[in-house]
């Protein structure tokens, strides 16, 4: 990686921005399980919190948040670019959207970790609870964090 900043923010629900943040999850989180995400009613993400990590003009991570009520707010479809890995970038966009959502004024976030992200969470102090599920016909688990 070069000396360039990353920089994590907030985009706009039917932006370029969230086009850009399509593409990038379709190529990193639905193609490989031979998903394609514009299959899915995209209309639900409206009301949702979408954030992108930028390396200059390169989108390399996204990830949402969707509110479930006014305490409780779901992390979802978090990616980092595999050529980008290893660079805290995870973590980066992670605090970024633990603080949004805690000046949003939600208490906890929760979220369906993959079953090879749970280490990953688990540094930044998720906790797992209940027993593992196939979601898209991957493992996961459900873990939690107030904020």
């Amino acid at each position: 990686m070069n000396d360039q900043e990353i920089v994590v923010k907030i985009m706009t629900w039917g932006s370029t921005e969230y086009s850009e943040e399509l593409e990038f999850r379709n190529k990193n989180l639905r193609k490989p399980l031979g998903l394609n995400i514009y299959d899915e009613n995209l209309k639900r993400e409206r009301n949702n919190y979408h954030m992108g990590a930028y390396l200059g003009d390169t989108l390399v991570g996204v990830l949402m948040l969707v509110p479930l009520d006014s305490e409780n707010v779901k992390m979802r479809q978090v990616a980092v670019d595999e050529n980008y890995r290893k660079l805290g970038i995870g973590r980066q966009i992670l605090e970024f959207a633990e603080n949004f959502a805690k000046k949003e004024g939600f208490k906890k976030i929760v979220l369906d970790a993959r079953n090879t992200a749970i280490p990953f969470y688990e540094k930044l102090e998720y906790q797992k609870r209940g027993k593992e599920f196939l979601q898209i016909g991957v493992p996961h688990l459900k873990m939690y964090k107030i904020i």
